[in-house]
């Protein structure tokens, strides 16, 4: 099949990834044009938050029924935040599989996850860096930093 038919499939279409503009701070594609349900994304830290000058890699994988479930978005880069356990599973409301809504995109969900950086919402109790978040946000920080120049810095 030629690139041409390839780049027409549905999920091409929906996510307008032909014709992507992308955010400032962040970018996505198939990894192979041959798959449409294996993404990678990549995130750059926002500004004035510990995650600042980091970029950071994610898997996207949409499930066969995609839109009418939501994908499977992990973080490839170690990150040191209340949302994202040790394993890169990111912990958000629209990646639940009762809060989906069709409508989101991939575009969409990598705003929302950006957001997540700049505005934690410490709800996982079983994440180590949720208690720090919660009770030594200098800490936290400082911890952050050093993570992201550890494992999202060049």
């Amino acid at each position: 099949m030629a690139d041409r038919e390839l780049a027409s499939h549905w999920i091409y279409q929906r996510e307008r990834f032909i014709k992507a503009d992308f955010p400032t701070h962040c970018s996505y594609g198939p990894v192979k044009l041959e798959d449409p349900f294996k993404w990678q994304g990549v995130i750059m830290g926002p500004p004035d938050s510990p995650y600042e000058e980091g970029v950071f890699f994610l898997s996207i994988e949409l499930p066969d029924d995609y839109p009418t479930k939501p994908p499977i978005i992990k973080f490839l880069t170690k990150v040191y935040h209340p949302n994202i356990d040790e394993d890169g599973n990111i912990y958000i409301d629209i990646l639940e599989e009762d809060q989906w809504n069709p409508v989101q995109t991939i575009e969409s969900l990598l705003l929302s996850i950006c957001s997540i950086l700049n505005d934690p919402n410490p709800v996982d109790p079983l994440n180590p860096s949720t208690e720090v978040f919660k009770t030594n946000r200098q800490e936290f920080n400082k911890l952050a930093k050093e993570w992201t120049r550890k494992y999202a810095s060049e």
